[in-house]
């Protein structure tokens, strides 16, 4: 099971929406796994960057309701352009 976060990737040209995987362990326990960017979608800022991740999130889940299946987040988000980053730097 995993939880997602809604955030934004600084890269050189602007920021990217991203979305934080984190691997649910217990209840009460989780684990960073890995981030996903929108690499066709580059913003000049911050805030325009997790707008656009929460929007892609809200869509996709909208998408797993509709079909029952939880397979149908990844494939909306990969259509949108996310891809996986493994071992990003992070901003704390």
């Amino acid at each position: 099971m995993y939880r997602f976060e809604p955030g934004a990737y600084k890269t050189p040209e602007g920021f990217l929406p991203a979305i934080g995987c984190y691997k649910i362990i217990t209840s009460s326990s989780e684990v960073f796994d890995y981030v996903l960017v929108n690499v066709k979608a580059i913003l000049k800022t911050e805030d325009h960057a997790v707008e656009k991740a929460t929007e892609s999130l809200n869509n996709a889940f909208k998408k797993r309701k509709a079909t029952g299946k939880d397979k149908t987040v990844g494939e909306s988000l990969h259509k949108e352009g996310y891809k996986k980053v493994d071992n990003p730097l992070i901003a704390k």
